[in-house]
């Protein structure tokens, strides 16, 4: 159930009313003695009236299967890894500044490598040295941002 059930509710649910007026022209009657409108318009209310009850229904399967996809999006979220990315940059702006860009960058990204996404240990700091010193060499020496010098930059540059 979902959209298209809703439309054609929508559409029984006119016939049903439009049933309904129709019948009520020709007369109804009475229990004892029915009109020609009598039976017409029982059928155009039992129509209205089941229409309304698909329409109801596929209002809430739509809303549950939206509940549904909610929850298996956050299913599978890891918390306690971005909750160690949250440590690992707050300490990674405590010790920029100390330790220089190329030492705190390279430290925080083999934690990343090896604690978040665990890679073996050779690919993660050989990763790691590899990017801090090719966006140090772009950052400082081509675009000549100036980085913090921390220890490593001093007995190098």
């Amino acid at each position: 159930m979902g959209r298209p059930d809703q439309i054609s509710s929508i559409f029984w649910l006119i016939l049903g009313l439009a049933v309904l007026y129709g019948s009520q022209r020709l007369g109804l009657g009475t229990l004892t003695h029915p009109g020609p409108g009598f039976l017409p318009f029982w059928c155009g209310a039992i129509l209205g009236g089941l229409s309304l009850l698909v329409f109801f229904q596929a209002r809430r399967a739509q809303r549950a299967a939206r509940e549904k996809a909610l929850r298996q999006l956050w299913a599978e979220t890891r918390w306690r890894q971005g909750g160690y990315v949250v440590l690992a940059l707050l300490a990674y702006t405590l010790t920029f500044t100390y330790l220089g860009f190329l030492l705190s960058t390279a430290i925080l990204l083999i934690f990343l490598f090896m604690v978040i996404e665990p890679e073996r240990w050779y690919m993660a700091v050989g990763g790691a040295v590899l990017a801090s010193l090719i966006s140090f060499v772009i950052f400082a020496l081509w675009l000549d941002v100036q980085l913090p010098r921390g220890i490593l930059e001093k007995m190098l540059f």
